[in-house]
């Protein structure tokens, strides 16, 4: 990668970003979702529903005062309580769900396919200071197992001890394998799916990433810099990959590019990213950009890029999904979609909430609108074109 490109660590407004897109090419047909009213879904009167996170930040307050004001706890004064609770009632957070500190403390189970993803401590911290207002706590459980027989299933026996050991209900993140089994094993302990697929809308509550949006805004970025010969690595390993390399074909054939818009398999892992970004960097055609179908995936189309001579983003722009450490860090410096990982992981730990203090209704489902954070490795156009050589026979 080279040194001479500036370094940026801007968020894009999904509104503003979309309209600028608009401008280039006419019309982009992306309406990016209000974020606050999708919460609106939680409630049966329509009111919108404000995380604990919400209410602090109204007041400039951290998330853990906020929480001991509306518990009423002896260190915080009388005027602090009262302006937290005015705030807690004018942002509609459910004040009755709290419980105080010497109740029964309940446990929440947050399945993964696996620890190693950076996204996931994200969620989980949200999640974590919106069962705190419940007296509530989290523990995370990789399901992740390989048997012979298969290359990779879920551990429905640990899903079961949980059951057993009492747990109030499961978050689940992103997608599990088989299913079927996880909510067999889960019984009639309540399950709330968080950044998962379109698949499970009807089946389970969810809180999902508006992918549509996110791949949107990848797009219309990097073709507002000028790129047109754009590729997506993803598409495999779950069903949400597959939604958003689709949502990639979608957001291309939106600007008129869609006999461009290639799409290499990979999965969510670097190793398959590497391997990915080295058949596009070796073949006939070169794209000028990739999107990515996570941070993990485009740091390993960062390496290959390397390992092929090609200057990031001089000669080739990459973006990946997510938004986590990884991207942020100084090394990567990775343009990404930002999930908003807070509303998601509150959204989702107020459904639990919801449904473990008897909440009967249908499943929900609300999809949050992502932003774009822009980095180095976008910042500059595509490659120029080389003049190719003519051949010449000689006789």
């Amino acid at each position: 990668m080279s040194s001479d490109a500036t370094s940026s660590d801007s968020s894009l407004d999904p509104h503003n970003d979309a309209a600028a897109a608009q401008a280039d090419d006419g019309s982009t047909g992306q309406m990016v979702e209000d974020v606050e009213s999708t919460a609106a879904e939680l409630d049966a009167d329509g009111a919108s529903r404000g995380t604990l996170r919400d209410v602090a930040n109204s007041l400039g307050i951290s998330s853990a005062v906020a929480l001991r004001a509306l518990r009423g706890a002896d260190e915080i004064k009388p005027r602090m309580v009262e302006r937290v609770r005015e705030a807690a009632e004018r942002l509609h957070f459910p004040l009755e769900e709290l419980s105080g500190e010497t109740e029964h403390r309940g446990v929440v189970a947050v399945l993964v396919n696996t620890m190693r993803n950076t996204w996931i401590s994200d969620l989980v911290r949200s999640i974590r200071i919106e069962l705190a207002a419940t007296g509530r706590t989290a523990v995370v459980v990789p399901t992740r197992r390989r048997l012979p027989e298969y290359p990779v299933a879920v551990d429905t026996d640990a899903v079961e001890n949980l059951v057993h050991l009492g747990v109030d209900g499961f978050l689940m993140v992103s997608d599990l394998a088989d299913m079927d089994e996880v909510l067999e094993a889960t019984g009639n302990r309540p399950l709330v799916g968080i950044g998962c697929s379109k698949e499970l809308v009807g089946r389970i509550d969810t809180v999902r990433i508006d992918d549509e949006v996110g791949q949107g805004l990848l797009v219309d970025h990097l073709v507002s810099l000028g790129h047109r010969e754009i590729a997506h690595v993803g598409g495999v390993g779950a069903a949400v990959a597959r939604e958003r390399a689709d949502a990639f074909r979608a957001a291309m054939a939106r600007h008129g590019l869609a006999d461009s818009a290639r799409v290499e398999p990979g999965d969510f892992t670097e190793q398959v990213g590497q391997t990915a970004g080295s058949m596009l960097l070796r073949g006939s055609q070169v794209p000028t950009a990739v999107t990515c179908a996570n941070d993990v995936t485009a740091v390993g189309v960062l390496s290959a890029a390397r390992e092929a001579g090609y200057d990031v983003p001089e000669a080739f722009a990459v973006a990946g999904y997510g938004n986590t450490s990884l991207a942020s860090s100084g090394v990567a410096e990775l343009t990404s979609v930002d999930p908003n990982s807070e509303r998601l992981g509150a959204l989702a730990a107020q459904m639990l909430v919801d449904r473990v203090s008897g909440h009967e209704g249908p499943f929900r489902d609300v999809a949050v609108a992502p932003s774009l954070v822009a980095r180095r490795t976008t910042a500059a156009g595509p490659r120029p074109e080389t003049t190719r050589r003519k051949r010449i026979s000689v006789d």
